[in-house]
């Protein structure tokens, strides 16, 4: 193309625009949806990486962090790491405080995070007190008591005040103050209890420190300057056997990096999908619009004027006004990290550094705008091919639908562009390729199901009421509106019913099928010397059916096989077992609720070299078979132990299993606690009150607890999908609404014959009730069935539970959206019922 004819292009497209931006709001608004929803989502995302990088030495607690499990460190080797710089140390675990003030309910316990500081606490970040006050101050002795600070849910559940006394193991404190922000504490999404806080001399007294108990135990430190990373290296290289986990302030809140991780590139996606539906509008926006243009295109054609030039001038015009779109969308965007750091800060985990985050606005753009030239491309190339005698004589219409040659090769390019970015920016191989799949597959369905509807109405019985024939023959004619809502409503309902479907399926399986096979009660760090006195309490109390007790060892694996667990691969959906110190266990007898699948168990009498029963998941993600090593580090000390069995574990029942059991004579010796599971209780508080008196320092856990804090997890997650999902949903409103918008011209010459004819408005209006709520029906069963399927897919395939629909919600929600998509057709062709035919006569 020469210099001149882009410049007569350019110079065309200008004028074109001056003439305003009428006909374009659809194809403006889909854009903007989507490309808000992509931007927001990026953006937010940003900004909370953001915070937890900006904070990660206050999150951490230090730039180095060195941890274990039921152990201290020795005078030498503390002394090693404060030679690198200050030196804190913190204790933690989890246990019952009980009340001690005359004016609660005496005896009453609450389990806590139960955490002890020491005098350099914080070094990092502040702690935040309600009132002010040094938490050292608060923490002394006075009066012969030492303090502690406390959650405020700890004094709503024991109903206490500050300077009431609690009970923790063999101390009692004085609550000082109320904890309105601790420094190194992000917002857990799983918490079974409030936060106490004490001393660290003060948490060794309670008892809770004692061999086999169940604690950890965090060095911190303050380096004079850079270099956490080279200090790492270098605490793991002179210390390759000691089982510490060793961190920098790089890697603080792993667990919180991955689920953000995850959840921006997952919302990100349902974005792109929303704006994928929008394409649809942006589509019918540029039919529509050339579809006015087509006599200019004709006289400036008889002038001389190129169909390269015309394309040329129509594709700046397009590209400019997705430009504005995208615009538009990415400086909404780009407000939501304010936004939620402004009202949401309470729900999210960790602090929004609110600001312009470039990188995923661009991203978001660059979505909008491949878009907009993918689905731009057929309407472009079907108007500028058309010949002017043809557009002159009227025998060309604007809503061909085949696409014509040349279109083929730069849509296919343009749609190829698309699913490539989605591969480089979602940064997941396997989810993207679900994602295009899905997407081509959901494309294909829907297509065939416009199709269906029409053919079935074409095949249609002749009805008795008029109205009702003539609706159903209008589905059946080509460019139907009532067609277009399949393509319109069908992905937004589909994502929203999966959405529902997978939240009511889970919460039945939380609220039904774990709580009849899970057990009522967990009971944490019963000491060696309780456990018959713990067995004989609780199998006494009335309702108790079965209680299980298994010891239970804290240790960390450091190999699999011969080589480091820092260089092994493992799969990413049990890369869980390698993150830190796990549970470990033994076992005489094959441990009921397991199945054998390969391998043989060890004899009763088994005195040989350690042998290992592992969990089939964790041998696949592993890479391990029936004799291979696994090496674990237990209180310093290595073992490693032969494969001899692989098990099949349901970890859907919560009952107590380990993933890792070792053979009799290699952990019995060492410092253990047991874990107890309780089932059949009939009365909770009668066995919950005996427990916590007969017992203060053993860890009670309800299931109801857990099952309300999973609950509450789901809940939060399945909201935000559903916002997502309903993003969707509105571009499929907006498209909607432009395929009524570009269908007046023909209801209007409609109505004009239904007049002609002798229909009132009352019959023209049902004609038009009969034909939206069909297509709409068969949509909205289409979008069912489609929607329960994927909800199938995710929770029986994914998260591999039971599958069980709630098909009256699924329905409620497709007939909402099929009743409001009736309301809005209805609204967009209200105007056409009170035309009058004389004057459309005339013009004919």
């Amino acid at each position: 193309m020469s210099t001149k004819d882009m410049r007569l292009a350019l110079t065309l497209c200008r004028r074109e625009l001056r003439g305003g931006l009428r006909g374009f709001g659809v194809f403006l608004g889909c854009l903007f949806l989507g490309v808000l929803a992509i931007s927001a989502v990026g953006s937010l995302g940003r900004a909370l990486e953001a915070g937890l990088a900006g904070d990660a030495k206050a999150i951490l607690g230090g730039d180095v962090s060195v941890s274990l499990t039921s152990r201290d460190l020795s005078e030498a080797e503390a002394a090693y790491l404060g030679g690198f710089g200050d030196l804190s140390r913190t204790l933690s675990t989890r246990t019952m405080a009980r009340a001690e003030t005359a004016t609660s309910e005496q005896g009453r316990s609450v389990l806590i995070e139960f955490k002890g500081v020491d005098a350099l606490y914080p070094l990092y970040g502040r702690m935040e007190l309600e009132g002010g006050g040094e938490v050292q101050e608060l923490l002394a002795v006075r009066d012969g008591l030492p303090g502690a600070v406390a959650d405020r849910g700890l004094f709503t559940r024991l109903g206490l005040a500050v300077g009431d006394e609690v009970r923790v193991g063999e101390v009692r404190f004085a609550l000082r103050a109320v904890i309105e922000r601790e420094p190194d504490r992000v917002v857990e999404f799983f918490s079974l209890g409030p936060r106490l806080m004490v001393s660290a001399g003060a948490f060794g007294q309670t008892g809770l420190t004692q061999p086999g108990s169940l604690f950890r135990t965090e060095y911190l430190l303050r380096l004079p300057g850079e270099g956490a990373e080279q200090v790492v290296g270098r605490i793991r290289a002179d210390n390759p056997d000691s089982g510490w986990r060793v961190r920098d302030y790089m890697h603080a809140a792993p667990r919180i990096r991955r689920v953000l991780e995850r959840l921006s590139v997952d919302l990100t996606l349902i974005g792109l999908g929303a704006l994928l539906v929008g394409g649809l509008g942006i589509a019918g926006g540029v039919r529509g619009y050339l579809g006015g243009r087509l006599n200019h295109m004709a006289a400036m054609k008889c002038m001389g004027g190129s169909s390269r030039v015309l394309f040329v001038s129509y594709l700046a015009q397009v590209l400019f006004l997705g430009f504005v779109g995208a615009c538009a969308g990415i400086l909404a965007g780009s407000l939501v990290p304010w936004l939620a750091g402004r009202f949401f800060s309470d729900v999210l985990p960790i602090q929004v550094r609110s600001g312009i985050y470039v990188a995923p606005l661009i991203q978001a753009a660059l979505f909008g705008l491949v878009t907009t030239l993918a689905f731009s491309m057929p309407p472009l190339f079907r108007a500028v091919m058309v010949r002017p005698s043809g557009i002159f004589r009227g025998y060309v219409s604007a809503d061909m639908t085949r696409i014509p040659r040349a279109a083929i090769l730069p849509t296919a390019c343009a749609f190829a562009l698309l699913a490539l970015m989605v591969f480089w920016f979602a940064g997941n191989t396997r989810l993207s390729a679900w994602f295009v799949g899905g997407t081509i597959m959901a494309f294909v369905l829907f297509k065939g199901l416009a199709r269906v509807i029409r053919w079935l109405a074409g095949k249609a019985p002749q009805l008795p009421w008029p109205s009702a024939r003539i609706g159903v023959a209008n589905i059946h004619r080509p460019g139907s509106p009532g067609v277009s809502l399949v393509f319109a409503l069908g992905f937004g309902l589909t994502a929203l019913v999966a959405v529902v479907m997978v939240n009511s399926s889970l919460t039945r399986a939380l609220t039904a099928e774990l709580a009849e096979e899970a057990p009522d009660f967990f009971f944490m760090d019963i000491r060696p010397d309780q456990v018959e006195r713990f067995r004989a309490l609780a199998l006494d109390t009335p309702g108790v059916s079965r209680l299980d007790l298994r010891p239970m060892i804290r240790g960390r694996i450091v190999r699999i096989g011969d080589t480091p667990v820092e260089n092994a691969t493992v799969a990413e959906d049990v890369s869980w077992a390698v993150r830190g110190d796990r549970g470990l266990s033994y076992s005489v007898d094959f441990p009921a609720g397991s199945t054998l699948l390969r391998g043989e168990w060890w004899q009763k009498d088994y005195a040989g070299p350690p042998l290992i029963s592992l969990t089939s998941d964790l041998a696949k993600g592993f890479g391990v078979d029936l004799g291979d090593t696994l090496t674990v580090n237990v209180l310093g000390r290595n073992l490693t132990g032969t494969i001899a069995s692989i098990r099949e574990v349901d970890w859907r029942t919560l009952a107590m299993q380990f993933a890792i059991l070792f053979s009799p004579g290699t952990l019995d010796g060492a410092p253990q606690t047991w874990l107890g599971a309780a089932y059949g209780v009939d009365n909770e508080e009668s066995l919950y009150a005996r427990a916590t008196q007969a017992f203060p320092e053993v860890a009670v856990i309800t299931i109801r607890e857990v099952l309300d804090n999973a609950a509450l997890i789901l809940t939060r997650t399945v909201r935000i999908f559903q916002v997502m999902a309903g993003v969707a949903l509105l571009a499929g409103f907006l498209v909607l609404a432009g395929a009524f918008s570009a269908d007046q011209h023909r209801r209007i010459y409609d109505s004009v014959i239904y007049k002609v004819c002798g229909a009132t408005r009352r019959d023209i209006l049902a004609i038009l009730v009969a034909e939206f709520s069909l297509a709409g029906l068969f949509t909205g069963l289409g979008s069912l069935a489609l929607g329960t399927l994927t909800a199938w897919g995710v929770v029986q395939g994914l998260l591999r539970m039971q599958f069980r629909p709630d098909l009256a919600m699924g329905l409620l929600t497709v007939m909402v959206g099929v009743g409001v998509s009736l309301c809005m057709g209805l609204l967009g062709t209200w105007r056409v019922l009170g035309r009058k035919a004389a004057p459309f006569l005339r013009n004919e």
